[in-house]
């Protein structure tokens, strides 16, 4: 009988020279891109609520100038209805339909990081893209709002709405209700994860499988190894998640809220199985692997899978920076490989 909880370490790249001694290097040409970082200034080391438009609107910009086209059949802008509030989604179809039955797709729907402060379906629009493409699978980016316009739990609120409408309206757009797959990264991979746990309790079909890359599931302390050794010069510093945390969560009363740190929350029986991907280099990364803990300790199935040399929001180096861009491909074709096998298996007749 396999274990519910596996540990995978992807394959090592090229280290800097006269790297120093912590547990893992960033790859030479990731460190590159820091050294560059370090010398232009990091924004996110001086986001106030002034400038946190303009940072925006910088990332928006760069997410433009893409290396290569990823095709697919098409992409449709939808909005999801909502007393509370409507959320604008952005619906990719792939040219792809080899996970079709009875014509219907999987369904992924993406939570976008950014520290709940930025970030957009526009900048994820690659990495959503190669995701419709490689699973093939029906891929939904959520535009939920943001801090500190919005602050919690108003992101919240939004996965939960999007979730729900998915559940119910699917088969309305060529989506299988039985194959439902949450996910996200950073942020995004809280809302994916704190959305399926609420989902338990909803009447309808379970979320087949989620999918966190580089997840945030304690808001409520940065004291850890992970934190002491690349809250630094890491692009994401622990001075940058002490300001979303502000901004996102401004009643230090609810940093121990299990929908903004969903490490805390008291049970996790019942949740969907997932693969949770961490990377060395990036303070986060010893509360991921303590939530895939979690996770196992409440009989729920987990790959843990660490990419050593790779830093927090490796993603958005996808398509992006030619000489770092590979190194998130290659995580993004295994995770599409991990999510096609569920799909897969879902399909097959119980015995």
């Amino acid at each position: 009988m396999s274990s519910p909880f596996n540990i995978e370490h992807s394959v090592a790249g090229n280290l800097p020279p006269n790297a120093p001694q912590r547990p893992f290097q960033p790859v030479l040409e990731i460190q590159n891109l820091l050294d560059q970082v370090k010398v232009l200034g990091n924004d996110l080391d001086s986001l106030t609520p002034e400038n946190i438009a303009a940072a925006r609107w910088v990332r928006e910009k760069r997410a433009e100038r893409v290396l290569w086209k990823i095709d697919i059949e098409a992409v449709r802008d939808l909005i999801v209805p909502s007393d509370e509030h409507p959320v604008p989604i952005r619906l990719y179809i792939p040219q792809d339909k080899q996970l079709s039955r009875a014509g219907k797709l999987p369904v992924v729907v993406f939570f976008h990081g950014g520290g709940w402060t930025l970030g957009s379906p526009a900048i994820y629009d690659s990495i959503t893209r190669q995701l419709a493409r490689q699973i093939p699978a029906l891929v939904i980016s959520v535009d939920y709002r943001l801090a500190p316009e919005n602050p919690f739990p108003a992101a919240v609120h939004d996965a939960d709405t999007v979730l729900r409408w998915v559940r119910r309206s699917a088969s309305d757009f060529g989506g299988d209700l039985a194959r439902i797959i949450v996910a996200g990264d950073s942020g995004g991979g809280t809302l994916a994860t704190v959305s399926a746990r609420h989902g338990r309790d909803w009447y309808g079909p379970p979320v087949l499988f989620q999918v966190l890359f580089y997840p945030s599931t304690n808001l409520s302390s940065l004291d850890s190894d992970s934190y002491r050794e690349y809250g630094k010069d890491h692009l994401l510093t622990q001075k940058a998640v002490e300001s979303f945390r502000r901004y996102y969560v401004p009643n230090p009363s609810d940093w121990t809220n299990p929908d903004a740190s969903p490490l805390l929350a008291t049970s996790l029986k019942g949740m969907p199985p997932g693969l949770i991907i961490a990377a060395g280099c990036d303070p986060l990364r010893d509360e991921g692997e303590a939530y895939a803990h979690k996770l196992r300790e409440h009989r729920v199935e987990v790959i843990y899978r660490i990419e050593p040399q790779l830093i927090h929001a490796f993603l958005n180096l996808f398509n992006l920076f030619p000489d770092c861009s590979p190194y998130a491909e290659a995580v993004l074709g295994y995770t599409a490989g991990v999510i096609r096998t569920k799909c897969m298996e879902a399909c097959k007749p119980a015995l």
